[in-house]
This record gives C-alpha cells, sequence and structure tokens, in this order.
C-alpha cells in the first residue's frame, strides 16, 4: 500500500517580515520537497491486546534525514477522543495496550530540513485476550501487579496492570476475582451526567492496603477502593474477595461488604454486614455455594452463613474450642458437591476435618462428619491447601518444596507426590478443574531465585496422584502470591 497525503508547513509567524512582495515565486511540485514513498504498510493489521504490532515500512529516501511519529486515533473519532503516540521511529515494534476497537494508525515521516510531512494511514483493529488464561499475582515493591499467561499460546505478559494502566495498586496482594457478568458502574458523560451500564464483567483486584476494579476484558482500572463503596470506611484494609453469581463480598477490617449482582447495581459496595457490638472475627476462608456464602466465626467457633437477598449472617454449627485453618468447597457440575474445613483445637492443637455437603446441610440438615487427623500426619506444620474436586483428598505444603496429600476418608497420608528444586518453595496450590472444557491439572505456584515458576500436572486416572514430569511449566520475574486461572467460567476466585 502507498498513501501519501502532503502537508507543506509555511507558518508566516515564523518568518522574517517582507519589505516588498515581488511577486516572484518559484513553485516545485510536492513530490520534489516532501518525503519519498512510504511503502509496505498493509491496509488492516488485526492483533490481540498485549501482543507486539509489528510494521517495518520503506522509505524512499535516506532515512535518518527524517523524523517519524507513529499515532493512533479511535474510530470513529470524537471531539474528545483520546489520541495515541505508539512509536517514534520508523521501524514500529508496540506493545498493543490500546483499549478494544477500531484505530486509524498514522504515521508521519518529517524532513528535518524542510520541515515538510508525509502522512500514511492504516487500520488497526484490537481485540481482546484475557477471557483464557492464567492470572499470576505478584508483589513488585510495596506494590502488586499481574503477571499474565495467554492460555492459546502460553506467551507470559508481565505486569498489565502497570503497563495498561500507568500504576499499580499499593500493598502485598491479596486475592483476585473475576464476574462474567452481572456487574454495574456509572460512567460520566462530557457533559457531567452520569448513566449506569449494567450487565458488565468485572476483574478485582485486592491487596491488603487497597481494592482495584478492573474492565474483565481490557484491564483497564473502573474504580479504586476510595471510590468502591457508597460511604468509603474508616479503615482501608481488604482481607478477603468472595464471589458468586449471586454478588461479590469484600472481608474488610473484619466486615462484610456486598454488591448484590443479582439485581441492579452501581458497582458500590454497601454498609457491612456484621456491623455494631458483639462483632465477628472471620477466617478469611470461604465456601461459596449457590446458596450462599459460609463463613467460619473463630471468636465464637461457629460456622454461619451469608445469604442473598438478606445480607445477613445465620448462625449454622458451633464447633466449641476450635479455630478454622482452611475451608474449601470441591466443585461438581451437579451442584452436589463436597466440602472440607481444617480445623485446630485450642486447648490440645489437634486437627480435625470437617466434610460435608453444603446442599444437604440446608437442605436436609445433615450435619458434617468429623474426622480425626492422626497424630505425625503432614498436615500438622502445613500452611498451603488445596481440596481435590474429584476425590477425598487434601493437598497440602510446609512452603517448602514439597507437596503431599491426605486422603480423607481413611486419615492417611501420601507425602511428597512432588519435590521440587531444592531452591524452590511453594507459594500456591490449586486444583483447577472444569468439565465443560474437558480441562484439569493440579498447579503448583513456586518461587526460587530467578522468579516465579507455576507446574502443570496431570493426573494418574482417577486419583489423586500426579504423573511427573509437569506437562506445563511456565516461569517469570518477581515473587509470586497466587495465581488464578480464567476460561469460560462465570465466577472465579483465586
Amino acid at each position: 500500500m502507498n498513501k501519501k497525503l502532503y502537508l507543506l508547513l509555511a507558518l508566516a509567524a515564523t518568518l522574517p517580515g517582507c519589505v516588498e512582495d515581488t511577486g516572484n515565486y518559484d513553485y516545485q511540485p510536492a513530490e520534489q520537497v516532501t518525503p519519498g514513498t512510504v511503502a509496505g504498510i498493509d491496509d488492516t493489521y488485526n492483533i490481540v491486546a498485549l501482543d507486539s504490532l509489528k510494521i517495518t515500512p520503506a522509505i524512499d529516501g535516506p532515512e535518518d534525514a527524517y523524523t517519524y511519529a507513529w499515532q493512533a486515533y479511535p474510530v470513529p473519532t470524537q471531539y474528545d477522543s483520546p489520541t495515541y503516540l505508539i512509536g517514534e521511529e520508523k521501524n514500529l515494534k508496540y506493545q498493543v495496550v490500546l483499549p478494544e476497537g477500531a484505530y486509524e494508525i498514522v504515521l508521519e515521516v518529517k524532513d528535518k530540513e524542510l520541515q515538510t510531512c508525509t502522512y500514511v494511514r492504516t487500520t488497526l483493529n484490537v481485540t481482546l485476550e484475557f477471557s483464557q488464561g492464567w492470572f499470576i499475582a505478584k508483589a513488585v515493591g510495596n506494590e502488586t501487579d499481574i503477571d499474565f499467561i495467554k492460555l492459546a499460546n502460553g506467551v507470559v505478559y508481565p505486569e498489565i496492570l502497570k503497563s495498561i494502566n500507568g500504576e499499580r495498586p499499593p500493598g502485598a496482594p491479596v486475592s483476585n476475582g473475576y464476574i462474567s457478568t452481572y456487574y454495574g458502574y456509572e460512567i460520566t458523560k462530557p457533559d457531567g451526567t452520569t448513566t449506569t451500564v449494567q450487565d458488565q464483567s468485572a476483574f478485582f483486584v485486592t491487596t491488603d492496603e487497597d481494592l482495584r476494579v478492573y474492565k474483565a476484558g481490557e484491564i483497564t482500572l473502573l474504580k479504586t477502593f476510595d471510590d468502591a463503596f457508597f460511604e468509603r470506611p474508616a479503615v482501608k484494609r481488604p482481607q478477603a474477595l468472595h464471589l458468586t453469581l449471586d454478588g461479590v463480598v469484600l472481608m474488610n477490617d473484619g466486615k462484610l461488604h456486598n454488591i448484590a449482582t443479582y439485581s441492579y447495581n452501581f458497582g458500590r459496595f454497601g454498609h457491612p454486614i456484621n456491623a455494631g457490638p458483639g462483632d465477628v472475627d472471620l477466617s478469611p476462608f470461604s465456601l461459596r455455594t449457590g446458596l450462599g456464602i459460609f463463613f467460619f466465626d473463630n471468636r465464637s467457633s461457629t460456622l454461619k452463613l451469608f445469604t442473598y437477598p438478606y445480607s445477613a449472617l445465620e448462625d449454622l454449627e458451633s464447633i466449641p474450642g476450635t479455630d478454622l485453618v482452611y475451608m474449601h468447597e470441591q466443585e461438581a457440575d451437579d451442584g452436589y458437591y463436597g466440602a472440607y474445613a481444617l480445623m485446630k483445637d485450642r486447648s490440645s492443637g489437634d486437627l480435625s476435618i470437617l466434610t460435608f455437603s453444603p446442599v444437604f446441610y440446608l437442605y436436609y440438615g445433615m450435619g458434617p462428619d468429623i474426622i480425626d487427623v492422626p497424630a505425625g500426619s503432614e498436615l500438622y506444620g502445613a500452611s498451603i491447601f488445596a481440596v481435590s474436586h474429584t476425590n477425598e483428598a487434601i493437598y497440602y505444603s510446609r512452603g517448602d518444596n514439597k507437596v503431599g496429600y491426605f486422603t480423607v476418608y481413611n486419615a492417611q497420608d501420601t507425602p511428597d507426590i512432588i519435590t521440587l528444586p531444592a531452591d524452590e518453595h511453594v507459594a500456591f496450590i490449586r486444583h483447577v478443574y472444569n468439565d465443560y472444557m474437558a480441562f484439569e491439572c493440579l498447579a503448583v505456584l513456586a518461587n526460587g531465585p530467578t522468579g516465579w515458576k507455576l507446574y502443570c500436572y496431570n493426573f494418574e486416572g482417577y486419583t489423586p496422584d500426579v504423573q511427573l514430569p509437569a506437562f506445563q511449566t511456565f516461569s517469570g520475574e518477581g515473587e509470586a502470591h497466587s495465581f488464578l486461572y480464567r476460561d469460560v467460567s462465570t465466577v472465579t476466585t483465586n
């Protein structure tokens, strides 16, 4: 494609004053005073956000005689549309962080001596690829960022929060979450009025100092902690994030705040649910079900249920003298999943496991069974846990380089099913399971002297055991905290 638009710059204000106009002019064709033909640029480029756009034009003339500027203009262009400068060299190599949509890309080639220009135009279509992949939360100094691993090709895109938004949320990573629809938020128009859009997807990032809400497809910032509440809490201390199809629940400074996404909403959290005298001391762990969210109050040693639309905490089961160590649900397509809660006796230090079906518990009053963990079990001293979604097992690590599992039904350990290099230590484990996509693996996130690594293991048949070595390994820089795997699932939290 060879497209040219000539612009001859003659600014009278910059020229010396004229004493006499003799009327003698020497005109030259535009081709003789403007940069030569620009070739090698296609009519259209289609690219996925965060991929690199590479254009190498051919210039008819000495390349060092010109300056270059690549600009992107949204299509259609409005009076307040932004302009993006994406390159200032002849050859364009640009990691695309533009919002989704169509753009006109304009290359300006300016003659340094004559100050005349040639303009070449092309079209860029930007699509998004944040719907499928791994989101690795990590600390960057005193801030948090996300490394994104694209599922389609395994490419790691580092620190997408900073690269797309120009800044990171302050504080250490806590948890991330994604909801595919039902989220609403306000948009301020140029005239100062506001409108509300509904049924949007959103990506949540919480740190111990802040909360950020991003548009899920493009990871552009929508809200910070300061504007995510109808009335901002006095203390900014996010502790956990819990998402279901009915709502988003944030635990901040020991209190629960809710966005009821099952109805029209403004994307803002309401007043704390558990406010007032006799406040509870809720564990950050939860069980997310279609009937509500299970919490555990360490102050009263009571299992509680948060339900929609009542936005209240209901007492379910008292387990006196115990603290919650870990709790998580099993995922199942039929809804009749199980759940495990690892408990510790305050006096003896003994561990036990509550096992139950949340559905049967609430509908039929079938309370939890209690499984004692034998003394000497590797669960004592473990600090990182993950439930198996297809077996009665809990995976664990002490934060060293090893992973084992505890079989709940017979209370037996199977230690060291995975041993990583000695200089690596496990940070996070999840059994990633999606029956619809026919994808599952045991994913282990570890940190080492060169950065983080994510290992993905296949299973040995229908057992909790894994096949060695890992069938996929990804790596990146920095100290990772946790990951979130996202595909076509509607709601997910790490």
